[in-house]
């Protein structure tokens, strides 16, 4: 499998959601992405897309959706990489998302944080809170916009 540093990252046009979309499936994930949001996939030198990133427009930012790193490629630093290379186009705007609990200090090693709920807009916190009554354990936690 490839070294975090020979991959590259980048933002996908719409037109090639298609091979984000087979990834994510290939991957056993069920999102696919769509055409107001902004995705990002690493590849490995030999175009192989290893990860992928959905971000949705919330608030006047971004709510991360489907974070997805290929199963041969978990554990190997590859998705603290990506994440961070891909959070870079997106340090002036805030960005949450609804991580499983086991990825809390993943998700802390690129910036994120949790919030105090009087905080989160509503249409981050409401789903959020759905999530919670119907069982999930998800977390909601937050990136603030990096100061210039």
């Amino acid at each position: 499998m490839t070294e975090p540093a020979s991959l590259s990252v980048e933002e996908l046009n719409p037109i090639a959601f298609p091979l984000v979309n087979r990834f994510f499936k290939e991957n056993g994930h069920k999102g696919k992405a769509s055409g107001n949001e902004r995705v990002w996939v690493a590849r490995c030198p030999k175009e192989k897309i290893v990860a992928g990133l959905r971000a949705s427009p919330k608030s006047g930012g971004y709510l991360l959706r489907s974070v997805q790193v290929a199963r041969d490629a978990q554990r190997k630093g590859i998705g603290s990489f990506f994440l961070r290379a891909a959070l870079n186009d997106l340090n002036t705007i805030n960005c949450w998302c609804y991580p499983f609990a086991h990825l809390e200090y993943f998700y802390q090693g690129a910036g994120f944080f949790k919030p105090e709920p009087d905080s989160v807009p509503p249409d981050i916190l409401d789903p959020y809170l759905r999530y919670r009554q119907q069982g999930h354990t998800f977390l909601l936690m937050a990136r603030c916009p990096k100061q210039a």
